[in-house]
């Protein structure tokens, strides 16, 4: 597990990363007093599972801030809070857009720590698991489904439009419907589209991120306009 823990004062970021270092769980640690450097590495393409973040910095900005532009430059990276603050800081945590997966008081119990990260480490194991392997011409891509906007299918090869790029591989639609979340639906005989990523739905197109279209068949149209509001509303 790679993980980076950020902290302004150095005696309390030397802890951390001791505490840290020191549960039985295989980790990277990469250490950061000024958090502009941390974002230079994520922006140079630096992947951190896990940002240790404390919250009280000086100056007007908090880690709670420097955590929503984490989020930002990578959304899967799992942020844990520490703070020496903790009844100061407990709501203000869940104020802005952060992948926030604990809140930990200083000084840290080793224990609280080590079952914090068992924690995201089962959550990257469940995400490990659940990503869409293809197959084509001797190249194997694994694709986390959140990251696939629409799939087409066209004679026998299926192309899978994800954020980063088109895929191929020889399968069929109905198959690789079988291997994706509930979240996918067919809304043409030739598209199963990630409602996620839906924009919205027109009689005979529905929208879709990055300002892509695909059709909806007539017979289609009811059920894909009913399943979409369905599953807006059990995710609101």
């Amino acid at each position: 597990m790679r993980i980076a823990v950020c902290d302004d004062q150095q005696s309390a970021l030397k802890h951390t990363v001791t505490q840290v270092g020191s549960v039985k769980l295989q980790t990277e640690i990469t250490p950061f007093l000024n958090v502009s450097d941390m974002f230079q590495e994520i922006k140079n393409d630096a992947k951190f599972d896990a940002v240790l973040m404390d919250i009280e910095w000086y100056g007007e900005q908090k880690g709670i801030d420097f955590a929503s532009e984490i989020f930002k430059l990578s959304p899967k990276t799992k942020i844990v809070f520490v703070t020496g603050y903790p009844e100061r800081y407990s709501q203000q945590i869940f104020l802005q857009n952060t992948n926030l997966k604990g809140f930990i008081s200083k000084p840290i119990e080793p224990g609280i720590l080590l079952k914090t990260l068992e924690k995201i480490k089962d959550e990257m194991i469940f995400e490990e698991n659940r990503k869409l392997v293809l197959k084509f011409s001797g190249t194997v891509v694994a694709l986390d489904p959140d990251d696939i906007i629409y799939i087409e299918s066209r004679l026998h090869t299926a192309t899978v439009h994800a954020v980063n790029g088109n895929h191929l591989c020889y399968e069929k639609l109905d198959a690789l419907a079988k291997r994706l979340p509930g979240c996918f639906i067919l809304t043409h005989k030739s598209f199963l589209v990630n409602m996620e990523k839906i924009q919205f739905i027109e009689r005979e197109r529905v929208i879709l991120a990055k300002n892509m279209e695909v059709p909806i068949s007539k017979s289609r149209y009811n059920d894909v306009y009913d399943s979409y509001f369905r599953y807006i509303r059990s995710n609101i």
